[in-house]
């Protein structure tokens, strides 16, 4: 349900954006995202491993009727060792967040925005400021998914995500402008501390134990074996998906970004629909692997993808077509998205992309990461792509960006593909 209405609230965002922004705030809208998910740089993937190392050790443990976990004195140690580590690491994120993540906000719109600052720097610095409370919570969420919350903590988030999207849509017909950026968020932070605060008894009773030395959990030993190749990928992510529209933003304007932040959204909500046949059979691909079903499993697989690809593929040419006749139409609503040309591009690269996912989802499903040098070449290349192409136009930079996942992405994933499907235990 939460991600069904987050496809479905995005799309009604998009259609209100562009009515009640003008075409330069829709620039800055954006931007801000790209701007904001540099957080990756300060989290590092820590959420992801919490998930883990939380289930492996509530996994000897029992909760008893008045919600508290019970268990050996070494499990129990290790959680509350886990709690207090997080709450340093993301106190110190948060705070480096605020002041590096807000400080580069504010100097590249500075220097290459077109608005005054009254109509921008208050609204960057409310956004910043709660989407670092965002992230000094998220590891409470983290957390209490790995004790079995998961139901509770999806329920959560899709309160939120209702409550949040209509404060955004209200704030914008008000003609907040950008100030509505920070509606969401802030409204996440609310809800998320409000909620720790009623059902996080469970993990704050264990942060409060004294924890012998030999049971404390350390972070060069228990966390950063895992962390530094999530890391890498969440890096390579940003280079990957959101260099675009501060780079256009920068050389190009406001506007042009804006256009273009439209369009990868929805290309964005394609790639997120076609994945969901693969994301929903991620558990059969894990308990087919674990007994060893190598056949079934390749079928199963080779069935969903194909259904992936064929979904994003329609979905894909339905919209680059779709704008394109309306281009073509003259429908003046056109104007605030990228070209069809640059719509095109975008179409080939979520249909190559769409391989590139379901193949890695399959890949990791065994426990192992062989797609890591895949994603830091493809930063690399598409961030030199975003760079270069950037200096030409709009239109170059996307042909570069397309030219990345089907030259290089999905041959090299499809090599690794072989490996997998080939394995007889």
């Amino acid at each position: 349900m939460f991600r069904s209405w987050t496809i479905l609230a995005g799309a009604a965002t998009m259609v209100l954006l562009p009515l009640w922004l003008t075409p330069t705030q829709q620039g800055y809208y954006y931007t801000f995202a790209s701007i904001l998910a540099l957080q990756v740089f300060f989290e590092l993937g820590f959420n992801q491993i919490v998930v883990q190392l939380v289930s492996h050790e509530v996994a000897h443990l029992e909760i008893d009727a008045e919600g508290a976990l019970r268990g050996e004195a070494v499990h129990l140690d290790r959680l509350g060792s886990l709690a207090r580590l997080m709450r340093r690491w993301y106190a110190v994120a948060a705070c480096l967040f605020v002041a590096l993540g807000g400080l580069a906000g504010i100097t590249f719109f500075s220097h290459k925005g077109v608005l005054p600052p009254s109509s921008w720097l208050g609204a960057w610095l409310l956004l910043t400021c709660a989407s670092a409370v965002n992230l000094y919570l998220s590891p409470g969420l983290a957390m209490m998914e790995g004790a079995g919350r998961v139901g509770q903590v999806a329920r959560l988030r899709l309160v939120q995500s209702c409550i949040g999207y209509l404060c955004l849509w209200s704030a914008l017909y008000l003609d907040a402008g950008l100030w509505a950026t920070a509606a969401a968020p802030l409204v996440g932070a609310s809800g998320t501390g409000w909620w720790l605060r009623k059902r996080g008894d469970m993990l704050r009773r264990v942060a409060l134990r004294e924890v012998p030395q030999a049971h404390r959990l350390l972070w060069r030993r228990d966390v950063f074996p895992f962390q530094w190749r999530i890391a890498l990928s969440w890096v390579s992510g940003y280079f990957i998906f959101n260099m675009f529209t501060p780079l256009v933003f920068s050389r190009v304007g406001p506007v042009e970004a804006g256009r273009l932040g439209l369009a990868l959204t929805m290309f964005n909500a394609v790639s997120t629909i076609g994945m969901s046949w693969i994301n929903a059979r991620n558990p059969q691909f894990t308990m087919h692997i674990s007994r060893g079903e190598r056949a079934a499993l390749n079928a199963l697989f080779g069935n969903v993808l194909l259904r992936s690809c064929v979904a994003t593929a329609l979905l894909s040419t339905l919209v680059a077509g779709g704008a394109a006749l309306l281009a073509v139409a003259g429908v003046p609503a056109m104007a605030r998205i990228a070209s069809p040309a640059v719509l095109a591009c975008l179409a080939w690269a979520t249909v190559v992309n769409s391989v590139v996912f379901g193949a890695a989802a399959f890949m990791r499903a065994h426990r192992e990461e062989p797609m890591l040098p895949v994603s830091i070449v493809t930063a690399v290349l598409t961030a030199a792509a975003a760079w270069f192409g950037s200096r030409v136009g709009v239109l170059p930079m996307m042909l570069l960006y397309a030219v990345v996942p089907t030259f290089v992405t999905l041959p090299w994933t499809l090599m690794l593909l072989s490996r997998y499907l080939k394995r007889t235990a």
